[in-house]
């Protein structure tokens, strides 16, 4: 009963600045007398949503393809991102040899390589996978290679004195001290990953929110616009909350540490 009032009390928390955003939203657009073609009302865009998903269905397959790329991308990026920042971490040699080229790569504005990407991968949804996956890479990776590499030197060094191979003690003692900084990376990542596939959407222009975005915009359809960017917060608040959900289950000595 306790657990599920705190896990109550979280999510009203999260959701109290959701509401006074959408009160200053809807009092601004009634104070300024905006008309709705320019920014319509949270009512408006709220019977858009629901039309879109329960009653016509036109929303759904521009959300499920938002969703999917985003999810694939995600994974494969972050997938990445682990390995090679534990493999880094581990290995100075290594560090010295590629920490460089991917800070180099990160340097590299990912918008300005998405018509290369569309040009070897297509237009299709890899094209959107692979830029996700290099968007939400980098946050990720620091987060990895800083949390491995902070592991206190008393217990790695214990781990050596036990004669523990190098992959036993990433195991048992760099990856758990890392978890919760991978977990904080990974929420970062997130919110990059909807920002590429976006990106990805406005510029293949097939499907997807962001084309949703740019097509209703252009046919001056403002409601199906701000119902896009309000489903695609959508999106960037869910998967927040699973990610914390995870990291409390999963990295559950962090919680006890503080609660100690």
């Amino acid at each position: 009963m306790t657990m599920f009032a705190n896990a109550a009390g979280d999510f009203l928390r999260r959701l109290l600045p959701i509401v006074l955003l959408v009160a200053v939203w809807w009092a601004l657009v009634w104070a300024l007398d905006v008309p709705s073609r320019l920014m319509p009302s949270p009512p408006e865009v709220g019977r858009r949503i629901y039309d879109g998903l329960v009653v016509t269905g036109d929303l759904w397959a521009h959300l499920w393809s938002t969703t999917e790329a985003t999810l694939l991308g995600f994974l494969l990026g972050g997938g990445l991102a682990i390995v090679v920042g534990s493999t880094l971490a581990m290995s100075r040699t290594l560090e010295l040899l590629a920490y460089p080229l991917v800070v180099l790569i990160q340097s590299v504005p990912k918008v300005s390589v998405a018509p290369l990407i569309l040009l070897w991968a297509g237009f299709d949804i890899r094209s959107t996978v692979i830029l996700v996956a290099l968007i939400c890479f980098f946050p990720i990776f620091v987060g990895t290679f800083v949390g491995v590499r902070a592991a206190p030197p008393v217990l790695v060094d214990l781990f050596s004195t036990l004669n523990a191979g190098r992959f036993a003690t990433f195991l048992h003692c760099n990856l758990p001290h890392a978890a919760g900084s991978i977990f904080a990376g990974m929420e970062v990542g997130w919110g990059f990953a909807l920002v590429g596939c976006v990106v990805m959407e406005f510029i293949t222009g097939l499907s997807g929110a962001g084309f949703l975005i740019q097509n209703s915009a252009n046919n001056l359809d403002a409601e199906t616009a701000v119902a896009a960017m309000v489903l695609l917060g959508v999106l960037g608040f869910i998967g927040g909350a699973l990610l914390q959900q995870a990291k409390r289950r999963l990295v559950f000595w962090e919680g006890s540490a503080r609660h100690g």
